[in-house]
């Protein structure tokens, strides 16, 4: 079975299994709604992060250091994707920015 993602960190790419890409899938469905543009960024760090996990060996190695790395990248993606979330959230319930104003409705002469 194919990736379904595009994986460019070429160190960690060859590790990411259809598995790993799963897991992380639904990882992210559990976070609740969230744009699309965000829901692909943090799918594919968060592969990263259980490929890390999964394949680092000793504090010291390549695994870890990336792991560090993009442990930290997916937090702040993850917050900046809830708070468009949130923007998004807010604009569809205040009025004049896709709810109605209106409770009845308008009739022209």
């Amino acid at each position: 079975m194919p990736l379904i993602n595009t994986y460019t960190d070429g160190y960690i790419a060859p590790q990411i299994t259809p598995a790993r890409e799963a897991r992380a899938m639904a990882d992210i469905a559990d976070l609740g709604p969230l744009p699309a543009a965000w829901v692909v960024r943090l799918t594919v760090l968060r592969a990263y992060v259980i490929t890390c996990l999964e394949c680092t060996k000793a504090s010291e190695d390549m695994w870890n250091i990336k792991l560090s790395a993009y442990s930290k990248e997916y937090t702040s993606t993850l917050q900046q994707a809830r708070s468009a979330q949130s923007l998004i959230d807010a604009a569809s319930t205040t009025p004049g920015f896709g709810a109605g104003v209106f409770t009845c409705e308008i009739a022209r002469g």
